[in-house]
């Protein structure tokens, strides 16, 4: 799967007709339609499931005209957040993505027009005001070999993408967000 970040310009591109009328700024609701269809086909060339699509995607189908840049901010946002969430690499990302999503504030810095950020911008700043491994957490992480999990349990938060874990014989280390994850019991 493709999931390189999308520009304005990229989105744009895939537009083979007008999105706006001559000598107008807006983005009549045909256009909209049509220009929905061929980003969405796009993200299922890049292999993005139906279901990541149309979380992100099923609001946009419902909006009046638009200014133009509005809906190129909107539609940028939507499908990033779409190829992010496809490939989220950890738990942490997926909730990140989510959050970002979902709250006003980081939607609107995410319509900037330098916006939106790097899934690593989303993530810092989804840890910088959540803690997604509470004390006492049972969870898994991820072993020396990198291939499989081991169950153990969160110890304390020891700075915005840092928890101690305590493994079952004691032993205790320090892990980030992409090495933990919600324990289950098929870890290992």
């Amino acid at each position: 799967m493709t999931t390189s970040t999308a520009t304005r310009d990229d989105l744009v591109a895939l537009a083979t007709f007008p999105l706006t009328r001559p000598g107008e700024n807006t983005v009549p609701v045909r256009m909209q339609t049509e220009h929905l269809a061929a980003v969405e086909s796009d993200l299922a060339q890049r292999g993005v499931p139906a279901e990541i699509v149309e979380k992100y995607f099923l609001g946009l189908h419902r909006c009046d005209e638009l200014p133009l840049e509005l809906w190129i901010a909107m539609i940028t946002d939507a499908h990033n957040l779409a190829t992010a969430t496809a490939a989220a690499p950890s738990h942490v990302a997926a909730l990140a993505i989510e959050w970002a999503a979902n709250d006003p504030l980081q939607r609107w810095v995410n319509a900037a027009p330098d916006g939106p950020g790097s899934l690593q911008d989303t993530i810092s700043e989804y840890l910088g005001s959540h803690n997604p491994f509470p004390d006492e957490l049972r969870v898994d992480v991820l072993a020396r070999d990198e291939a499989s999990w081991v169950p153990a349990t969160i110890v304390e938060r020891t700075a915005v993408d840092e928890w101690t874990v305590e493994y079952d014989d004691g032993e205790q280390v320090w892990r980030d967000h992409q090495e933990l994850r919600p324990h289950s019991p098929e870890a290992g």
